[in-house]
């Protein structure tokens, strides 16, 4: 299966900001390009949402210190 990291500004930037973003609005505009490549059939295409924890994680630490004081 492939794998590929979508970049969601670039897709908002070309589609436009009022396109749909549910599966049945992207799917036609996708093709699996191994499978364009072999000279198949379309085949289905998944989306599959997976947030970007470890920047957000990053985002919420920078400016935290620690203070080492105890709670008492």
């Amino acid at each position: 299966m492939l794998q590929i990291e979508l970049d969601i500004q670039a897709l908002i930037d070309r589609l436009g900001r009022h396109h749909g973003s549910m599966h049945d609005d992207l799917v036609g505009l996708f093709v699996c390009s191994n499978c364009k490549a072999a000279g198949r059939d379309r085949r289905q295409v998944f989306f599959t949402c997976i947030p970007d924890y470890e920047g957000q994680q990053r985002a919420r630490n920078r400016d935290w210190k620690p203070t080492f004081e105890r709670r008492g």
